[in-house]
């Protein structure tokens, strides 16, 4: 056997055009699917209905848009060869010598193969026969010192950390290790009886996720004396095998991985396969026409679902065709066209449907504490003392902050335009009403971010951690609903920032919290408990004199935004209020070049600033 391909616990390749460049992580995780689909397309023979291989991969989260992005994207492992799909060591391996087959055929599988299986991989490489090839291979495992069995599996020496008796330096180049990465698992681990399995065991659920070869070093190292006179411990198949038949650990792609973590390799393959999808095509086609037959089928499927169905999903399901198709985005209108046609489904937007009427209540109102304290104090001259003023009359830069995306929420907006360059994330600020009452207001994000069409519409938010929140927004009451789970793991009440970034999927929307929360929003606990008191204090006053109860806490002034957010959680009020008060009573100032609101306590009996009624909002 040659030497060539050896050593799969190195990152794999790059097997993509190099303008697609992927993270660690993906090229980890990509290759750990990809063996999945290499055992079951070996195990199938060849699959001419990819739904067939979609289904063997289901319990892992593997889906037909995925397989079909997956393998038309990798040649190195994939091969369509006589309309099949089959494992591309396959025709690499047809009339190469057997030697070739056999590696060929197992470092694609990369991890412990049945003697069976490669001996019916290896007889439809050379197109001879099973009992023939099962023969030969058997007697190959026998005898070659560069194959590990165990039982009924097969695996090749290299995938261990392979060393005898070289220097410690030469031995950690030859595997792709570091000396620097040795030590410190080796520290990390401790006193090891790298002889004993259930020792060996127990140190591989304390490092993983961790290469083989990585731990093979720190067991090879540890074992071997560097005195050339010791004997030589180290058995590289034996330790091998030790650490693959580790209870509770996944074997992948040469990394010892909780099940958990290769839960995660599957979530971060089947993404990048989503990215992928529109870079690969398949076959050449016409767009598929949607037959009354074939709607009433959907229709049946989406009626029968309790949750929402996608198109996507449809076509995946009754076509076979996925994004990686170069007809996709006809076939999709087309069976989006069919559905919205028929009554008893109901469009929810992007590419899903409901059974028609199938929404919560609760997304077509608009909740109570959005809107505002309507107050009718009046002053010493019979004069309403809270009121609004026309732009004219407001501080200059007041003028700019009131259309500010943080000014700005429910009942309380003005639509901008939709900006000329989208953005692919956003970051948002979650204020302290919103969080206690699950919602989430459309006046933070771009206009057009997500369609307005149509008005009610299900969007769906993943996280990092793989977790999906189904979340209602409604573009007549302006409103996000349903966010409850997710806010209140947010232990700030007001300030906490988050960012959603669009995805290839229709209204599928990736989530994560930033650490740090918005310095200007931001309220600590015990600030919001303050705030809340003052309301209490105030009710039935004016709101002049709750801003003035709240302003007294900033001796060094604050920002407008500031005064917004801490005046709303006390009373309901709106952003032109709060710009008019400070700008139209004398006892609020800014100083020359600065952006902070001052109060001067002095000044409360001067009242109202005269040259401003003409401002007044009639």
């Amino acid at each position: 056997m040659t030497n060539a391909g050896r050593g799969v616990a190195r990152l794999p390749r790059n097997p993509l055009p190099k303008t697609i460049e992927l993270k660690p992580e993906e090229l980890l995780a990509r290759s750990y699917v990809d063996r999945l689909l290499l055992r079951q397309l070996a195990e199938m023979e060849s699959a001419v209905k990819l739904s067939e291989l979609a289904d063997r991969l289901q319990t892992h989260g593997v889906g037909l848009a995925a397989v079909r992005s997956l393998l038309a994207s990798n040649a190195e492992a994939f091969a369509y060869h006589e309309r099949k799909w089959v494992p591309a060591a396959r025709i690499l391996g047809s009339g190469r010598p057997f030697a070739y087959a056999v590696e060929t055929a197992l470092n694609q599988f990369g991890q412990p193969t049945p003697i069976d299986l490669l001996a019916a991989e290896v007889a439809r490489s050379r197109g001879t026969e099973y009992e023939e090839e099962r023969e030969r291979v058997q007697r190959m495992v026998d005898r070659d010192p560069l194959l590990s069995v165990h039982g009924d599996e097969v695996a090749l020496r290299t995938w261990s950390f392979d060393a005898t008796d070289e220097g410690r330096t030469r031995a950690y180049a030859n595997n792709g290790v570091k000396a620097e990465d040795v030590e410190a698992l080796r520290a990390k681990l401790g006193e090891v009886d790298w002889k004993n399995p259930e020792a060996v065991h127990k140190a591989v659920k304390a490092a993983a996720p961790v290469s083989i070869k990585l731990l093979g070093a720190v067991a090879w190292s540890t074992l071997n004396s560097e005195d050339p006179r010791s004997p030589l411990v180290f058995d590289p198949a034996a330790f091998y095998w030790m650490t693959v038949q580790t209870p509770g650990i996944v074997n992948a792609a040469g990394m010892l991985v909780a099940p958990e973590d290769a839960k995660k390799w599957v979530q971060v393959a089947v993404k990048l396969a989503d990215k992928l999808a529109p870079s690969v095509d398949v076959e050449d086609a016409v767009a598929i026409e949607v037959k009354p037959a074939d709607t009433q089928r959907m229709v049946e499927k989406v009626l029968s679902s309790s949750t929402s169905v996608t198109a996507t999903k449809l076509l995946e399901e009754f076509y076979e065709i996925t994004a990686s198709n170069k007809t996709f985005v006809d076939d999709l209108a087309n069976v989006c066209d069919a559905l919205r046609a028929d009554p008893k489904v109901q469009w929810v937007g992007g590419d899903r449907f409901r059974k028609a009427g199938d929404q919560p209540d609760f997304i077509f109102e608009t909740p109570e504490p959005f809107f505002f304290v309507q107050t009718t104090n009046v002053d010493e001259e019979g004069e309403l003392v809270d009121v609004e003023l026309i732009d004219d009359g407001l501080s200059s830069s007041l003028r700019k902050l009131i259309v500010h995306p943080l000014a700005m929420d429910v009942l309380d907006e003005d639509i901008a335009p939709a900006p000329k360059t989208m953005p692919e994330e956003v970051r948002l600020v979650l204020k302290s009403i919103h969080r206690e009452l699950g919602t989430f207001p459309l006046a933070q994000l771009p206009t057009s971010w997500i369609d307005a069409q149509p008005q009610t519409q299900e969007l769906i938010f993943t996280d990092a951690a793989g977790r999906e929140l189904e979340v209602w927004m409604n573009s007549e009451t302006r409103l996000m609903y349903g966010l409850f789970d997710w806010w209140f793991e947010q232990p700030v009440e007001s300030g906490a920032v988050f960012t959603l970034a669009r995805t290839s999927k229709p209204n599928v929307f990736e989530f994560a919290w930033m650490d740090q929360p918005d310095p200007v929003v931001y309220i600590s606990s015990q600030r919001m408990e303050e705030l809340r008191n003052l309301g209490a204090e105030h009710e039935g006053e004016s709101t002049l004199k709750l801003l003035i109860a709240v302003m007294s806490h900033w001796p060094k002034g604050a920002d407008y935004l500031t005064i917004l957010a801490e005046l709303n959680v006390a009373r309901r009020a709106s952003r032109r209020l709060v710009a008019s008060l400070l700008s139209s009573y004398q006892c609020f100032y800014q100083r020359s070049g600065s952006p902070v609101w001052h109060f001067d306590n002095k000044k409360v009996d001067q009242g109202f600033d005269k040259s401003k009624k003409k401002f007044i909002k009639r």
